[in-house]
């Protein structure tokens, strides 16, 4: 699975068994291999999304694990 960040119109659609629900400005994790993803991308409407750490949770109090 890769991340992708999705600038396409609404959509949704079933890939590799699961369904997706695709926003305009969302990431979404999709299978590269399925042709699915292949012809999003060759539409234009996925840019690969650089990998990052986590976020911390807005709730975690600092110092603590």
């Amino acid at each position: 699975m890769k991340r992708y960040r999705y600038t396409g119109p609404l959509s949704g659609a079933t890939v590799g068994g699961r369904e997706v629900l695709l926003h305009p400005g969302s990431v979404v994790e999709l299978d590269p291999a399925t042709d699915y993803t292949a012809t999003l991308l060759a539409l234009g409407h996925l840019a690969e999304e650089a990998e990052q750490a986590p976020a911390p949770h807005d709730n975690q109090i600092e110092g603590t694990p």
